[in-house]
């Protein structure tokens, strides 16, 4: 069985502009680059459908037509393919989780 570790955040000071600057404060929701997101899974999850929307285009049948790379749909698909598995879903979650009780701290 698997021991996980816990990690109390009542006697942490933290500053979120300092740790927590990827994403704006808006009213209800956060925002990057003038995109709003609902936090970081939101915004990960953003991210992972731009780079499977890019993998569904390579059905392209024009894609392929590169003089000097061998395959490059099979280079790309490789790479966009990697890309998504990369993504930290949840490390997000877990820094939505810290932003949130931080946030609670700070009111109370």
């Amino acid at each position: 069985m698997e021991k996980f570790k816990v990690i109390e955040l009542e006697n942490l000071d933290l500053r979120l502009e300092t740790y927590f600057g990827s994403l704006i404060p808006q009213k209800r929701d956060f925002s990057a680059s003038n995109v709003r997101f609902k936090g970081y899974r939101d915004l990960l999850f953003k991210v992972e459908s731009l780079l499977n929307v890019c993998i569904l285009a390579l059905d392209n049948p024009n894609s392929g037509n590169h003089k000097d790379i061998v395959e490059p749909d099979v280079c790309i698909l490789s790479v966009l393919e990697m890309a998504v598995q990369l993504i930290p879903h949840e490390e997000a979650e877990f820094l939505d989780e810290v932003r949130e009780h931080i946030g609670e701290k700070r009111e109370a």
